[in-house]
């Protein structure tokens, strides 16, 4: 019998009331919509865009977004100084652009400072300059020393890499010097926080840094990031130290702006640049350039200065080669060397030259990646002029030139501009996919315990409440409670005492131990027993008079009818063996018998900084439990509209 009779539905008032159904049906659909597309754009997002929470990703409209992500990419929060080092390639941009989520904030802002890049793309003349500073820059990298070289790498790619060139953990576990189970819980956050920009950092030459330089070799080579191969512009990027002179003149206020604008001085300077530069750059040497770029001249007299200068803080040549781990018999042993030695004895070298050789003196060595472009340009173009006219600038001083990965940014963006888009919006699919579904057993365990859970579900339940509705028995509604009294117990009261029992019962990492536990369900042997209640019993008895047995009688009469609860009761077992993984992991604290889901929440809690991974997996993970649902939707809702019974 319909709620409105079919004469109400032309009448005003009845028109009003099937509307507000309709509305509330719709608000509802959206209200369980809309967070899943919230989370579907957060999976395509990155450190720009993550904390936007649309429905829809605006860079699927908006060229200023997919420039600002390329640039998030590149310039991301992991490695230090990141967005200050983006403010020395880009002087143009606004001061208080921090934190890459609050600059995705100000769309205003963002759009209107991407458009005066893109205005440089758009004149013909300006163009073919960027694409000769692009194409010198792209040919500086190719031969550059990796030491001297940032990577903005994705972090869910060091696991896989390291797991690749070491290929078994006992092997990593002795290079590295660690214990762990997994190549997923690497961290090396020391990859992405090398201090590059520290007056004294020398890096320690161990199995850690050479794997480093293998990584970013891997990088250069685009393994790790296809949609560049080609592009003069990649993650890699050398590691200039022009921001921190610019950081350094900007510190000193009016004497710093007598200097004029920070972006615009020579790094490094001349020794015969204006005397109140020169005396501001030997500060800087002094105070905050990084000494390993550093080179003396060594002379006898600076050996013996050197000399006394160890006996007066080691007193001993022994007692110095237990200092630097090395055999020590004479001073002659540890002789000063022109640059900085390994890294256990560079604190002295570095200690003497601040104390002992005048600034002055101290010479720029080629590893500095602002000094070598510069001398690459100059070699290319012959002069200075040659140089401002290739690259469309107007310099003064050839120590002017900056390494030109501005430049190199903005053809790669102009001709790439929708293969890096695409493969940064996949990005975290891949990773997800790397991390969790080639996992080895992963998909072979929940396929497992998935099809375990079904059958059993569908097997004990519908018996037991079949048992129960056919045969009458005296203690059925005691039954009943009984089964439903267990559901009224929290899962963590019912964790120890199941815990304690699979083990006596040495269950543990096996599949009984995740399927045993919750055969019977309480809920569904009551609704299953309602259902076969509700079934005539002519049925059964013409059955019976056919000579049907009571095995058949349940699987080709009783079963049939029911299937819109048992649809129900699949779905509730699939949901309940594929989403659950507090249990599991307590039962099978071996990772060979871990499912998708537990991967899922180790891999959350691994990479639980990245929000926009997480999201990636949670819809990965959440499609096949969509797809069992409308599947068993058709089921349920033919249950309900058809009639069975006749």
């Amino acid at each position: 019998m319909p709620i409105i009779a079919p004469t109400d539905h032309k009448m005003v008032k009845g028109r009003a009331v099937v509307a507000a159904i309709y509305l509330l049906l719709t608000i509802g659909s959206m209200a369980m919509v809309c967070p899943f597309l919230i989370m579907l754009t957060g999976s395509f997002s990155n450190p720009f865009d993550i904390e936007r929470r649309s429905l829809i990703p605006r860079f699927l409209w908006s060229q200023d977004d997919r420039f600002m992500r390329l640039l998030a990419n590149i310039f991301p929060p992991q490695p230090r100084n990141s967005v200050q080092q983006m403010k020395s390639f880009f002087p143009d941009c606004p001061e208080d652009w921090q934190i890459w989520a609050a600059i995705g904030d100000e769309r205003a802002q963002t759009d209107g400072w991407a458009e005066t890049q893109f205005a440089e793309l758009k004149d013909p003349a300006r163009r073919a300059c960027l694409d000769a500073a692009a194409k010198d820059y792209h040919e500086f990298m190719a031969n550059w020393d990796l030491r001297e070289t940032t990577l903005s790498y994705n972090t869910l790619y060091v696991g896989l890499f390291l797991k690749d060139r070491y290929q078994t953990l006992d092997k990593f576990n002795a290079a590295w010097e660690l214990s762990i189970d997994d190549f997923m819980k690497i961290d090396a956050s020391e990859w992405s926080g090398e201090p590059f920009d520290l007056p004294t950092f020398v890096p320690l030459d161990d199995a850690r840094y050479q794997d480093l330089l293998a990584f970013r070799q891997a990088y250069r080579e685009n393994r790790f990031s296809p949609c560049f191969k080609g592009a003069p512009a990649n993650l890699l990027r050398p590691s200039c130290l022009r921001f921190t002179w610019e950081h350094y003149v900007r510190a000193l206020g009016d004497q710093g702006k007598a200097l004029g604008d920070p972006s615009q001085l020579p790094f490094p300077v001349a020794p015969d640049a204006p005397a109140p530069l020169l005396e501001v750059w030997h500060a800087y040497l002094m105070n905050s350039f990084a000494l390993r770029h550093i080179e003396i001249q060594v002379t006898r007299e600076r050996q013996d200065a050197f000399r006394k200068f160890q006996i007066d803080r080691f007193r001993t040549p022994e007692y110095a080669g237990r200092v630097f781990e090395r055999a020590v018999t004479t001073w002659e042993d540890l002789p000063l060397t022109p640059t900085v030695p390994d890294e256990k004895r560079s604190g002295v070298w570095f200690d003497f030259v601040r104390t002992h050789v005048p600034v002055t003196e101290w010479t720029i060595r080629d590893t500095l990646p602002d000094q070598a472009f510069q001398k690459l340009a100059l070699n290319r173009h012959g002069t200075l002029d040659g140089v401002n006219k290739a690259y469309g600038l107007n310099l003064t001083d050839m120590r002017q030139l900056q390494v030109p990965y501005r430049q190199a940014i903005l053809v790669t963006f102009a001709d790439y501009e929708w293969k890096i888009t695409t493969s940064d919006a996949f990005n975290n699919y891949r990773a997800v996919i790397e991390h969790l579904f080639r996992r080895g057993t992963a998909v072979r365990n929940t396929l497992i315990l998935v099809i375990l859970a079904i059958l059993i579900t569908l097997t004990v339940n519908p018996l037991c409440a079949y048992a129960l509705s056919r045969f009458r028995l005296r203690q059925t509604e005691k039954i009943i409670v009984f089964c439903l009294t267990t559901m009224a117990f929290p899962a963590a009261v019912s964790a120890i005492p199941g815990f304690l029992l699979l083990r006596d019962l040495s269950l543990l990492n096996t599949f009984a131990a995740l399927v045993l536990p919750g055969a019977a369900n309480g809920m569904t042997i009551f609704l299953l027993k309602g259902f076969f209640d509700s079934l005539p019993q002519e049925l059964f008895e013409a059955a019976t008079i056919d000579g049907a047995s009571e095995v058949q009688v349940f699987f080709m009469i009783s079963m049939p009818l029911v299937k819109p609860i048992l649809a129900v009761s699949m779905l509730s077992a699939f949901i309940a063996a594929y989403a659950g993984w507090e249990w599991a992991l307590i039962v099978c604290q071996d990772q060979r018998m871990w499912t998708i889901s537990v991967w899922t929440y180790q891999f959350s809690q691994t990479f639980g900084s990245q929000p926009f991974v997480i999201m990636a997996a949670y819809v990965l993970t959440s499609i096949p439990v969509l797809l069992v649902f409308l599947f068993c939707q058709n089921i349920i809702l033919r249950g309900i509209i058809l009639p069975q019974m006749k």
